[in-house]
């Protein structure tokens, strides 16, 4: 083999490693941002559930409240005040 056919190989092959290398370290990188964004997915299902259950803690509060004002009312009325 002459010099230069060792010298383009080389050349050549090292540009093919340099792509390979690059294509890998891509793929990594959007791996790891999807990871993220995973996670940030179940943060926000995880608020949402709360958010839910507050939500459903405050129907509640005021049918309790409605009832409370009612029977107040009743006694208000019973006592003539």
């Amino acid at each position: 083999m002459d010099n230069t056919i060792i010298v383009a190989l080389i050349t050549s092959g090292s540009s093919v490693l340099i792509a390979v290398t690059a294509l890998l370290l891509n793929y990594r990188g959007f791996a790891a941002i999807d990871g993220r964004f995973s996670s940030i997915d179940a943060r926000f299902s995880s608020i949402e559930r709360r958010l839910d259950m507050m939500q459903s803690d405050m129907k509640d509060l005021n049918k309790t409240m409605t009832a409370l004002e009612i029977d107040v009312a009743l006694v208000k009325d019973k006592l003539k005040m």
